[in-house]
């Protein structure tokens, strides 16, 4: 296993591409499917702490990258109050509201914790774990 990735991002908008960008450290430990789809969710997830954490400029949106054997690991955190989820569809002709359901469509698992601060993870199958049709 190697080392986590470990961002620490300010509450602006180029947190979003900056987030994006660091997944690309994970090239040649993931395929160029895994590495768009982890890309795809991190900045839904960042982009989530930026509208929904009412973040002040002194406050950071952390992200974790950790990669083993079978499953990349990814963490958005942020000091907001964080949220209780409520599954919805989005609305087809909305631009907004898709994050936590590409999420939940593309991770094989996901989770919120909330303990002083927000944690919102998911894990995307590497390695044994992803299916051929995968990729």
């Amino acid at each position: 296993m190697t080392p986590p990735v470990v961002v620490v991002l300010q509450p602006t908008p180029s947190a979003v591409r900056l987030a994006r960008a660091s997944v690309d450290r994970l090239q040649g430990q993931l395929t160029e499917r895994q590495l768009d789809d982890a890309r795809l969710l991190v900045s839904e997830l960042v982009t989530n702490s930026l509208r929904h954490a009412a973040l002040t400029p002194d406050q950071s949106i952390e992200l974790t990258l950790e990669v083993d054997a079978e499953v990349l690991r990814a963490e958005v955190s942020d000091p907001g109050d964080g949220f209780v989820h409520e599954p919805r569809a989005p609305d087809p002709e909305g631009a907004a509201g898709w994050g936590l359901f590409l999420v939940s469509r593309l991770a094989s698992r996901w989770g919120v914790q909330r303990d002083g601060s927000t944690r919102v993870w998911f894990e995307l199958p590497i390695g044994s774990t992803a299916t051929s049709t995968d990729h």
